[in-house]
């Protein structure tokens, strides 16, 4: 089964946010691939095309939620979400070392109302659905075995989807979602093969031998600010069929497209928007510090994979055979910045995210039926609403006990999904996630998260065809 890219409600902001980027992907994409055209247009009949595509519709509710921006805009307790779409795109097999690829997809986004407006009236102007056109793939490989077949090498440039971590349904990827400062978390819902992809710019490098491969990537950044760039390495090792251990590290914004946004000294708003903070004054013992630093850092990242079928060699459960995802358990850890800065960044303890996966019993009946959790101990904002339109890498919210201390720790997200005749699948979620929304189009409360406290949840289901 393979749907590519599926969008999730809580990736509308994003979507919206990255169309320039898009366009930077198409052209680099086909200046790089003038030559492969070239040399198809000299001899063409060995190259073979695989066309493939999805369409999809998903709604849900957000039975609970809080926010407070203002008090007009961020409550979305009750809200219908909706949205649908579909991408079509071909893989071009030029010979056993070059492979080109090239998907386009477009969305209809349906933004939630938010809450009432001045004098009790329904804010309608905040709702409303639009067209969002995107590219998600385009891209150009080769791939060669080593020497004497000691593994194989492979290089990719342009847009390309990755995934270092296929388990997860919806919490976790921590390498490549989320500002390392001001450390907000982000989660998915849909992608390939039901778990949560990114669509990346830029390069890859491969290699792979026996049961290890690494990774290292080159990327540009989807948040803003645009443009910077991020250098990532990630290994995995299966130590044997059905255990599998990784790590990875992420040099996130090491390459600075404007070093006086992504590190801003005492000078905020570079975006042009004036919001966040970008120095603060430390007092704590007597002395008295501007504190300044940089929305770059390093994350660190550790993950595991556990199936005791392939592991241990047995396929049923008493009298009922297991699917291929029944009984996998599987998780992650990072360290979101290894720089300690005072008062908001001072624990490193509290800079790191767990999140724990299992994939439940389906017997055939299901592709998948899984329940994540996830404890992050982070006392900071969780919105990144500063970071996105300021450039800031302090927390949304600088009262730090005050307002946050009291905030939910835990995340949990429960995810199953079934395919039918092949080609069509249903898909639903219930969470407490992190889930952004946004309310209106491309403006600063789409970084807000709309699930803070124990009691908040919503759900979405989704249909889609794919071939």
């Amino acid at each position: 089964m393979r749907m590519s890219a599926q969008m999730s409600m809580q990736t509308i902001s994003k979507c919206m946010r990255v169309n320039r980027r898009r366009a930077n992907a198409l052209l680099w994409t086909c200046l790089l691939a003038l030559p492969g055209s070239l040399f198809a247009q000299g001899d063409s009949s060995g190259i073979r095309l695989k066309y493939h595509g999805a369409g999809w519709v998903e709604f849900g509710k957000v039975e609970n939620s809080y926010e407070d921006l203002g008090g007009e805009i961020g409550d979305y307790n009750k809200n219908w979400l909706q949205d649908g779409g579909g991408q079509f795109g071909v893989i071009a097999k030029v010979d056993s070392n070059w492979e080109g690829a090239f998907q386009l997809g477009i969305m209809e986004i349906e933004l939630p109302r938010g809450t009432a407006g001045e004098n009790g009236q329904q804010t309608a102007s905040l709702w409303y659905p639009f067209w969002t056109p995107y590219v998600s793939e385009a891209r150009v490989t080769y791939s060669h075995p080593v020497l004497n077949h000691l593994g194989k090498f492979q290089v990719t440039l342009g847009e390309f989807t990755y995934n270092y971590s296929p388990d997860a349904k919806n919490l976790g990827l921590y390498l490549m979602n989320g500002y390392v400062y001001p450390g907000a978390l982000e989660s998915g819902f849909g992608g390939l093969y039901g778990g949560v992809d990114a669509s990346e710019f830029g390069g890859l490098v491969r290699y792979e031998v026996g049961g290890f491969h690494n990774d290292i990537l080159l990327k540009t950044e989807d948040e803003r600010p645009d443009y910077d760039w991020s250098l990532l390495n990630i290994a995995s090792y299966t130590i044997r069929p059905g255990l599998e251990i990784g790590a990875g590290v992420d040099f996130y914004r090491l390459i600075a497209n404007n070093s006086s946004i992504t590190s801003p000294g005492t000078m905020c708003g570079g975006l042009g928007y004036g919001l966040g903070e970008c120095s603060y004054t430390d007092t704590v013992g007597g002395k008295v510090d501007t504190i300044t630093g940089s929305l770059a850092g390093t994350k660190v990242m550790a993950r595991f994979h556990l199936d005791p079928k392939a592991l241990f060699g047995f396929s049923k459960l008493g009298p009922w055979i297991l699917g291929g995802k029944d009984l996998t358990l599987y998780g992650e850890a990072a360290i979101i910045g290894l720089k300690n800065y005072p008062i908001y960044y001072d624990d490193i303890w509290q800079r790191i995210p767990v999140m724990m996966g299992f994939d439940f019993p389906a017997f055939g009946y299901l592709d998948y039926l899984s329940a994540e959790v996830e404890y992050y101990g982070s006392k900071n904002s969780s919105d990144d609403i500063g970071a996105n339109f300021g450039g800031s890498w302090i927390p949304d919210n600088n009262q730090y006990v005050q307002d946050y201390n009291t905030r939910d720790n835990w995340k949990w997200s429960v995810n199953l999904a079934r395919t039918l005749f092949g080609h069509l699948q249903f898909s639903a979620q219930v969470a407490d996630d992190h889930l952004r929304l946004g309310g209106t189009h491309d403006l600063p409360w789409v970084g807000g998260e709309v699930l803070r406290t124990p009691d908040d949840w919503y759900w979405t289901c989704k249909l889609a065809y794919f071939f």
